[in-house]
């Protein structure tokens, strides 16, 4: 089954704080109506605190406002119905150290479990420790408990970081007895931080995996991932063509597009990094996920963004995923909820629909689908469900001037077909992937209002049946009930 908590959003510990990501007091406030509303609107089920401001900033609690953000969060939580990933501080810096993190860091997981248990998915420790930088080593002297063993070779530092890693889970497992833990964060999707090098080793997800596999108290392994990299300088449309690439959901191998940026595809990714997380019996997450790091403007931000997330989350779901946490971080590109633009509360990107069609069509498990594409059109197809009813998710990404329209007829398994509701995703018109205006069951989705888009009735036909078209760059959600 297709968790009830597989889609949601990340954010940087920043926001825990007043006066930051743009608002005066707090950003969590379970007062916010338009927040709430747009968490709901979304049918979102992960919120997940985190980023690098996490091992940058003071730690939640030992500021002058206590708990107070931390508070919010989870007051928070509980009305937009979802369930925290929180993230704690794991770096400790030689030249300005925290006080007793250890101890600081046991507190809050222990106010937080104590008072917030039912709507707390895991806690995490660190964010991105992978990374060089992360560590210590000749002439860059940072935290002296995670420490490259092989000067410039990142994956040397796995064996310190597992120590000061389990120390702190340790610590939390002392105030918070029984509380998930997640890990580790993970901030390369190549192999340049592999253990104990990038020639002969493995993912920090796998080696952790192996390494926590039996203690009881990891719940799932997290990494992160931008699938197109840095865009360097990628205009809009080279950006597009990109995020709708086959490559980016078909290739087995690392490649480059235009311009001459780097693109990490799904299968690889999965194959060399998460399959074996679940070989090892433990589930993975998605924790801080988009299309390009930053994004591109008139791309990320762009009805693309719609059909890319929508793609994204289907994929990662078939291949055994726990959830998938898109990253908002204030002025970024690929922003899912913003400020709303016409002043007052908030709005959401076209990223956000793409999220809202997954989570429309992903009640039950996945269920095998099997295409046939004579014409070759830039189409994907998905299929969830349960007993007696199906979700099938057709996503035409051809974009552009004389993009095709798909002629789809879909052959349901199983007993004969008793009613078909359909619903469609659109920006401007077919073939245009830059619209910033989106739809979603014939309206929009705002923050002042329950969300009341439309379903409308297909005929099936028993012999050969559910046959409709799909538009270029659009996506239509089929919900198929049937008998028995």
């Amino acid at each position: 089954m297709i968790p009830g908590d597989f889609a949601g959003l990340s954010f940087e510990r920043g926001p825990l704080g007043p006066g930051n990501a743009g608002v005066s007091g707090n950003l969590f406030n379970p007062a916010d109506n338009s927040l709430v509303t747009l968490f709901r609107n979304l049918g979102l089920g992960s919120l997940r605190i985190g980023g690098s401001t996490v091992d940058q900033l003071i730690p939640a609690g030992t500021g002058s406002d206590g708990f107070a953000g931390i508070d919010g969060l989870f007051a928070f939580a509980a009305v937009a119905g979802v369930k925290v990933i929180y993230s704690l501080r794991l770096l400790s810096p030689a030249e300005d150290p925290i006080g007793d993190l250890l101890v600081v860091n046991a507190q809050a997981a222990g106010h937080i479990w104590g008072h917030y248990q039912p709507h707390v998915a895991s806690f995490a420790i660190g964010n991105e420790p992978d990374w060089h930088a992360y560590h210590t080593f000749p002439g860059h002297p940072l935290d002296p408990a995670i420490y490259e063993e092989v000067a410039d070779v990142p994956g040397s530092a796995y064996q310190s970081y597992l120590a000061q890693w389990r120390r702190f889970a340790d610590a939390i497992g002392a105030t918070a007895p029984g509380a998930p833990l997640s890990g580790p964060d993970l901030g390369a999707y190549t192999n340049k931080t592999y253990t104990p090098d990038p020639a002969n080793g493995v993912s920090w997800a796998e080696r952790l995996a192996g390494d926590e596999r039996d203690s009881g108290r990891l719940s799932e392994i997290t990494q992160h991932y931008y699938a197109g990299g840095n865009p360097g300088d990628s205009t809009a449309q080279q950006a597009i063509g990109n995020m709708l690439s086959p490559e980016w959901v078909n290739s087995a191998a690392i490649g480059t597009q235009p311009t001459a940026t780097t693109y990490t595809p799904y299968p690889w990714l999965y194959e060399n990094n998460l399959a074996p997380v679940t070989a090892a019996g433990l589930g993975y997450r998605l924790t801080e996920s988009n299309d390009y790091l930053g994004g591109v403007q008139g791309a990320s931000d762009a009805f693309a963004s719609a059909l890319w997330a929508l793609d994204h989350l289907h994929w990662w779901a078939a291949h055994g995923a726990a959830g998938v946490n898109f990253h908002n971080r204030q002025g970024l590109f690929t922003d899912t909820i913003v400020p709303d633009p016409a002043g007052g509360g908030y709005a959401i990107n076209p990223k956000g629909y793409g999220i809202k069609a997954f989570t429309l069509g992903s009640a039950g498990q996945v269920k095998p689908a099997q295409i046939q594409n004579p014409g070759g059109i830039n189409l994907t197809a998905y299929c969830v469900g349960t007993a007696g009813e199906d979700y099938v998710t057709v996503i035409n990404k051809a974009h552009g001037a004389g993009a095709p329209d798909a002629a789809v007829t879909i052959v349901p398994p199983g007993p004969a077909v008793q009613d078909v509701q359909a619903m469609t995703l659109a920006g401007g018109q077919p073939g245009d992937a830059r619209a910033t205006h989106v739809t979603l069951g014939g309206t929009t989705i705002t923050g002042d209002t329950p969300w009341n888009g439309s379903w409308s009735t297909l005929a099936a036909d028993p012999r050969t049946g559910i046959s409709l078209t799909v538009r270029a760059t659009t996506a239509v959600i089929l919900r198929i009930q049937s008998g028995a």
